[in-house]
């Protein structure tokens, strides 16, 4: 383990040679007084920071998606990938030999994580938080975010190596390493007390400081990049930290606030832009694009992207992020060019920039091209494609009264966007296209992104005992329009000839419906029924009569229906993680609508579609729910649930959906692995035996159901089953060098 840090001291002293120059050619940012420029300038430490973040930002996707099972290795996977993608560590004879020589593994260099918290260390070690400029101490915000980027990298090692060494001092020389004690428990962290260190250490202290405020954009030879897109949301960290320990239901509760939070604080609803899907021409579209481009080339406000680590468009510009696209089937080949800057005098006149010794000053620029190949490492696999052949795409055909449902089965649009196929001597070979596709190379590695974040809502709300809220997130979307039930609903009122009563507050109405034939009547003035045919507009105005409501419970409306809250302790949890009331959330769609079609809209009073390049109203369709697939009960009683089924087996079937809708929506991005992980040991900690759940799904790698099309296939792999069942702590985390 010493071997780590002695790599970690000959990094950190290269790093402070060249963090000067070699960033700051990287990166360009217009600073105006928010900084420095001399020998102790943060600034410099903290682009620093960012570009030994580049050292891990491929790794993290490699290594989470090879060890998962959303794609497989092909005949071209090198030896090492392979080793690791099988859970080979020991045997592999590239891998074997970590504890002499720990860098016989690019891919497992745990000192460049260490690189990163380091230069986080002296930063925080010698940043002046007291210093004052216009009565601002304006180094609390970068403080803040290398706080932040620290905390990050150690939830990073944490999940891929289990118990690390906690090191929050800055390492000049090897006395520190001489002086700390590995065996010392107090000074490793896990899962288990990660959290707790770092909030001992100021963590939360930065969770309302803003984000430095730097003029202009960080340039890397392509691109201009938003200096906002690289800040890592102390709120978020905190709810991976506290989601990722669940030890109780207290963490997913803690979990669940700081997301809910961050999406409120930032005014992040999943808008209906996002969730569209249509059909044009036979073809199945989804209505973002589903790749990084879409998002690390658009720094708008409403763009899906949250935090993105930049990559440069050539070597000589700085650190090319290219290996995600080349093992996924895309040869990368850059170029450069540079140019002078000419501005124009006092007089009119055109002058070239020079520099300090009368030199033309030259702008360096390039971009990285590619060519796509049959021979990738890592192809898209059959348990991938069999997740996306599960679900059923709606759409509507027609416009105005003749607008209807339609139904597309084993479809999801998420996997025509995150997949292209290649022709080469007759054979079609899919390729994973979220780093790249066709002819467009991505210039960044997302690290959060908006839907990330909302599934991860909903798997802490769900784990915190309320698997219809989490599905609500999945299906329609969560806000005032639209409410789950907290508890048990008060019966529903029917009158004598067993119609049920709808009640109009607001101009003091009622209707009622026979519930088998689903026909609606009013009352004449001789209490006579008289059946009519209300709209979409006029049903959302009623709302289902209930038995009486106790002094005590606060009724919510909705729909269809009044749902109530009974206990003090659910009202205050409403009021925090659960509350959707706000209207910043009336624009919040399911996602489950990205790639499966519109499921239930509301905009203004109006329910609305897609259709033919624009919006239509609906007038003549009372209710826009899926419930002829994606329906809450009709998902649970496929695992086997039932009316009778406890809530322990409700949260364990709705977080296998949530495990699914993670797979549709950020596959191929480098979570799924430790996605899994973190799952399974919830499952194992409520009695579900996760070690097995996590081991079938991963050995099913290869495996498919049939389809109306296509014929299932086998590939389940014993050898792994077993490797991730018997020695769970080998095969599920990586060994640091001893």
């Amino acid at each position: 383990m010493k071997n780590i840090i002695k790599t970690i001291a000959i990094a950190t002293f290269v790093a402070t040679g060249i963090v000067a120059t070699s960033c700051e050619d990287m990166m360009t940012v217009d600073t105006g007084d928010k900084a420095y420029r001399n020998a102790q300038d943060t600034l410099y430490s903290y682009l620093g920071i960012m570009r030994a973040m580049q050292d891990i930002a491929e790794r993290q996707v490699i290594l989470g998606e090879i060890r998962g099972d959303l794609v497989t290795s092909t005949d071209y996977t090198t030896d090492t990938l392979y080793a690791i993608s099988n859970f080979d560590y020991e045997s592999s004879e590239n891998l074997q030999d970590r504890s002499e020589n720990p860098g016989s593994c690019s891919m497992l260099q745990v000192c460049d994580y260490y690189n990163v918290i380091n230069n986080c260390n002296f930063y925080l070690h010698y940043a002046d938080t007291n210093a004052v400029k216009s009565n601002v101490k304006y180094m609390l915000p970068e403080y803040a975010q290398v706080n932040a980027i620290r905390a990050w990298a150690y939830l990073q090692l944490v999940k891929n190596y289990k118990k690390v060494p906690y090191i929050t001092k800055p390492i000049k020389n090897l006395n520190v390493i001489k002086d700390f004690d590995f065996k010392n428990e107090n000074n490793l962290v896990d899962k288990g007390n990660l959290v707790d260190r770092l909030l001992e250490d100021g963590l939360e202290k930065c969770i309302d400081t803003p984000y430095p405020q730097y003029d202009g954009k960080w340039n890397n030879g392509f691109t201009d990049i938003s200096v906002s897109s690289l800040m890592i949301p102390v709120r978020v960290v905190l709810g991976d930290l506290y989601l990722l320990r669940g030890a109780s239901t207290s963490d997913y509760e803690k979990a669940a606030q700081y997301y809910h939070d961050f999406l409120k604080k930032e005014e992040i609803p999943m808008y209906q832009q996002f969730c569209y899907a249509y059909n044009t021409h036979g073809n199945i579209h989804s209505g973002i694009v589903n790749g990084w481009g879409g998002w690390a080339q658009n720094y708008s406000s409403a763009n899906e992207v949250v935090t993105l680590i930049p990559s440069s468009s050539n070597a000589g510009l700085g650190k090319m992020l290219t290996r995600v696209a080349n093992i996924y089937g895309y040869d990368t080949s850059s170029s450069q060019t540079s140019s002078t800057t000419e501005t124009t005098d006092a007089n009119g006149d055109a002058t070239t920039e020079k520099d300090a010794n009368g030199n033309d000053v030259y702008e360096a620029s390039g971009y990285i091209s590619l060519t796509k190949t049959y021979k990738r490492q890592y192809a898209p696999s059959n348990a991938y494609q069999d997740i996306a052949n599960k679900q059923t795409y709606v759409y509507y055909e027609g416009t105005g009264d003749n607008l209807a449902f339609k139904y597309i089965e084993n479809c999801d649009a998420r996997y025509e966007n995150s997949i292209e196929d290649l022709k080469y001597e007759g054979d079609a070979y899919p390729l994973c296209c979220k780093a790249a596709k066709g002819a467009a190379f991505f210039y960044s590695i997302p690290i959060y992104r908006k839907s990330l974040i909302w599934l991860r809502l909903a798997e802490a709300i769900n784990r915190a005992g309320y698997p219809e809220f989490a599905f609500a997130i999945l299906k329609d979307g969560l806000n005032q329009y639209n409410l789950p039930k907290i508890v048990d609903r008060h019966p529903e009122v029917y009158d004598e000839g067993g119609l049920l009563v709808f009640y109009n507050k607001t101009d003091d109405t009622y209707l009622f419906k026979d519930v088998e034939t689903g026909t609606y009547y009013e009352k004449d003035e001789e209490g006579g029924l008289v059946e009519v045919s209300p709209s979409a507009t006029s049903i959302k105005n009623y709302t289902v009569m209930r038995e009486t409501v106790e002094n005590d419970s606060i009724a919510y409306a909705t729909y269809g229906a009044m749902y109530y809250v009974r206990d003090k302790e659910t009202i205050e949890k409403f009021n925090a993680f659960l509350d959707f009331t706000d209207d910043i959330w009336n624009e919040t769609y399911g996602i489950h609508a990205k790639g499966a079609g519109y499921l239930k809209l509301y905009d203004g009073g109006k329910l609305t579609v897609w259709v033919s390049g624009d919006y239509e109203n609906l007038t003549s369709i009372a209710g826009l729910y899926d419930t002829e697939y994606y329906e809450y009960y009709k998902l649970l009683e496929a695992q086997g649930l039932d009316a009778n089924s406890t809530i322990d087996d409700r949260i364990n079937a709705v977080e296998n959906l949530i495990v699914d809708e993670l797979a549709l929506e950020t596959a191929f991005e480098g979570n799924r692995f430790t996605d899994l992980v973190r799952i399974a040991e919830h499952k194992n900690a409520s009695g579900y035996n996760g070690t097995e759940w996590l081991a079938t799904k991963i050995a099913n790698r290869g495996t498919k159901a049939a389809t109306s099309t296509t014929e299932a296939v086998d590939g389940y792999n014993p050898d792994i089953y077993n490797k991730l069942t018997k020695n769970k702590d080998k095969a599920w985390y990586f060994s640091l060098p001893q």
